[in-house]
């Protein structure tokens, strides 16, 4: 009776979230399927009508017009484009942080500026900085409205007019933000990490959805950069990472997260935007308390949270969550979207020990930032964040590890008294596999159906240049459900642990300068 009663949650745990990931799927190819590209360019995939390969530039005058057309339309001209303050904490990241301003300082943007906030760091950040931009002392007015560490010093370029930089002693990345939120002045403010690199015409596409005054905030896809050639600040050639780790971590950006998060855009219940690449209306933002820190004491935060002093070591996530909540309750027209079509390259762990700490890091703020908004929880006046979002992050995100490790328990169980087909256990493996590939062709091909004629950035993302590496890509989709996936799964039982021990550890893990990767 007990192995009926779980085998049947069971079931409907894993037919509910099977149902869900197909829905997400179907509105990922829908909103990249609805164009096609021009005729007579030949797709890396056989069969399929995409793009010539790498490198080579659209020559047809009608592709070069559609290649402009998101940015040509009459809601957004070049010149209406609101201005945007990029905010880069830094922490301990020499090794990137050169080569990341210098692309973010190439930007094809009409009116930007940069704020670098070095975080106490303990390495040569601040040096570098000095010594490679030109900085010289200034002074700049704020007002300080969350509570933020002091600030050393301020300093401006001499070669770049619109890159400040701050020192501050070490208060965590979170109140870093708010700093850079403080002296912000633009309508705009984008949120990357300090070893980010950004598509030249990123910015653009993201900041087109804030045209209609309806996009409170968004965010754009992000790739792998581990073994990617980055020069002057751009990236030259994007070929498949050598190491296992990494092509895993490469298929799971581009399938699970990517496929993922635009589902959620389309029913407004996204609760993650990546803090490597997040752009926020600054005004909402500052109403809605900025990122929550120990000593933020703005009166939404004491209001909603409570005023005993609280923080999560995954500030991205509990920001979005603040800002439907507040949306919400202020009865604000205003959503806050995905756009797979803006690329930012990112740096991603290279060895096991450092990947376990990020996903121990990750779900630990995903659990304390559900617990912080709970009250959100099915409560219909939070529409479909409270009613589905909320939920779904709940169910299937933050309490997956310990349904699936009662699942081993379970077929553990029916082994040990005989009642487990071993035909059905390698039938079921083959149908996982033969799901991944089919799921990671499917996005491949409407990836690079759907960028053939706009923008080759995207395709490059991807990082397959042949046919012989894309059987690579669908190669390591296949088996990281048996490899990747159960790594991933004990990461966080980790995470969950040293959440119920009350544990904040960051564990930032090592950087590696662009263009090198470890074998």
């Amino acid at each position: 009776m007990a192995f009926r009663i779980i085998g049947n949650v069971l079931a409907l745990y894993f037919a509910g979230y099977a149902l869900l990931n197909i829905a997400f799927l179907v509105f990922f190819l829908a909103s990249f399927i609805k164009k096609k590209g021009p005729r007579g360019q030949r797709s890396r995939v056989p069969g399929v009508q995409g793009s010539r390969g790498p490198g080579l530039e659209p020559s047809n005058p009608r592709t070069l017009s559609r290649t402009l057309e998101p940015f040509l339309q009459p809601s957004a001209p070049f010149f209406c484009l609101p201005g945007i303050t990029i905010l880069v904490p830094a922490y301990n990241e020499a090794e990137t942080i050169g080569e990341s301003l210098k692309a973010l300082l190439g930007l094809d943007y009409p009116e930007y500026r940069l704020v670098v906030v070095n975080d106490g760091s303990s390495d040569r950040t601040l040096d570098v900085l000095k010594n490679e931009f030109g900085l010289e002392p200034t002074e700049v007015k704020y007002e300080d409205v969350f509570g933020t560490a002091p600030v050393r010093g301020l300093w401006r370029s001499r070669e770049h007019a619109n890159l400040l930089v701050v020192d501050k002693p070490n208060s965590g990345k979170a109140d870093s933000l708010n700093v850079g939120l403080e002296l912000a002045s633009e309508r705009l403010v984008v949120t990357i990490d300090a070893d980010t690199i950004l598509d030249p015409m990123s910015l653009r596409r993201l900041a087109h959805k804030f045209t209609n005054e309806r996009v409170a905030a968004a965010g754009g896809l992000l790739t792998v950069a581990n073994g990617a050639r980055i020069e002057h600040g751009k990236l030259v050639s994007a070929e498949l990472p050598r190491r296992a780790l990494v092509m895993y971590q490469l298929v799971e950006y581009l399938i699970s997260y990517t496929v993922g998060r635009v589902g959620l855009s389309r029913l407004n219940s996204l609760l993650v935007l990546s803090g490597a690449f997040s752009m926020f209306d600054r005004e909402l933002l500052m109403k809605a308390g900025g990122f929550l820190t120990r000593t933020n004491n703005h009166p939404y935060l004491r209001r909603t949270i409570g005023d005993k002093p609280t923080t999560t070591v995954c500030e991205d996530m509990e920001v979005i969550i603040r800002l439907h909540r507040f949306i919400k309750e202020k009865r604000l027209n205003r959503k806050i979207v995905f756009d797979p079509s803006p690329i930012a390259w990112t740096e991603v762990p290279q060895r096991l020990h450092d990947l376990a700490r990020q996903r121990n890091r990750w779900h630990r703020g995903l659990l304390e930032s559900l617990v912080i908004h709970r009250r959100m929880v099915f409560e219909p006046r939070y529409g479909w964040t409270g009613l589905f979002a909320m939920p779904y992050y709940l169910v299937f995100e933050a309490l997956s590890p310990l349904v699936k490790l009662l699942g081993i328990g379970f077929v553990l169980g029916l082994a040990i008294v005989g009642l487990v087909d071993l035909f059905w256990l390698l039938l079921l493996a083959a149908a996982a596999l033969m799901a991944s590939a089919l799921i990671t062709a499917l996005v491949t091909v409407s990836v690079e159906n759907r960028f053939a004629h706009m923008s080759r950035v995207n395709i490059e993302a991807m990082r397959y240049h042949d046919f012989r590496a894309w059987l690579r890509l669908l190669a390591y989709s296949m088996l990281s459900s048996f490899v990747y996936d159960p790594l991933r799964f004990g990461f966080q039982l980790w995470g969950i642990w040293d959440w119920v021990r009350g544990s904040k550890d960051w564990y930032k893990f090592r950087r590696t300068s662009y263009g090198r990767e470890d074998v």
